[in-house]
């Protein structure tokens, strides 16, 4: 719903990707997601009355990431929470090489112009321990400050799945460290999951990722969408 607000002057009203919501066909639904559907047909999660972005990913690693540190969002329901149920994720711990010559390539590609690579230092974390900003050095000195997130962004969410993670440089490449997967806003899924291999329901889930926020029927927001 809220996707389609946004898309309102597209010629369509979602995507399939991960800018929407990962789609792959109706060969690629299950019996429970299709169950899932069918029992919360006309429900929606709504704060202050009205739809707002419920942003998700797959593994925050303890704790969910404020909104605000990555768009121009600031909600109570996305200021981030602590989360100990998704320590069992396969996403939870990773580890990635990535030659100094293909970081410098794609620096280059966005307009960043930088010598052979010699340091990349950690300048700052924020409060959910997710990087905010990088400093890159090359060979003669030269310094390029950037976001952690735009730094994902260059070089690849899938290569670099957060901005949770320790680096060095080990000859001509640079290690990652890394903790869970995505950008750590609303709703982690492995944790949910976690929580619901516990015990609790849908509701109970939702309200502990996105406080403040509640459940009721689309037809209850006619005239706002």
């Amino acid at each position: 719903m809220y996707q389609k607000r946004q898309n309102a002057l597209q010629p369509y009203d979602l995507r399939s990707d991960i800018y929407s919501q990962v789609y792959g066909g109706s060969t690629s639904e299950k019996w429970s997601t299709t169950r899932a559907v069918n029992l919360t047909k006309g429900k929606i999660l709504v704060y202050n009355g009205d739809i707002f972005p419920s942003y998700y990913h797959a593994t925050c690693a303890g704790h969910t990431e404020d909104a605000s540190n990555l768009w121009n969002i600031d909600l109570p329901p996305l200021k981030g929470v602590e989360c100990d149920s998704c320590k069992y994720s396969p996403h939870y711990k990773w580890v990635k090489g990535i030659p100094l010559w293909e970081i410098t390539n794609k620096l280059k590609e966005n307009g960043y112009k930088t010598g052979r690579i010699a340091s990349i230092i950690i300048l700052s974390k924020n409060s959910s321990g997710r990087i905010e900003k990088i400093e890159i050095k090359d060979e003669a000195g030269v310094s390029l400050i950037l976001t952690a997130k735009d730094f994902r962004q260059m070089i690849g969410p899938n290569a670099v799945r957060s901005t949770k993670f320790d680096i060095s440089i080990k000859g001509s490449q640079a290690y990652l460290q890394g903790y869970g997967w995505g950008h750590g806003a609303g709703m982690c899924q492995w944790g949910a999951f976690g929580m619901a291999r516990k015990g609790k329901k849908a509701e109970e889930i939702l309200k502990i990722y996105y406080p403040g926020a509640e459940i009721m029927t689309i037809d209850k927001l006619k005239g706002k969408t």
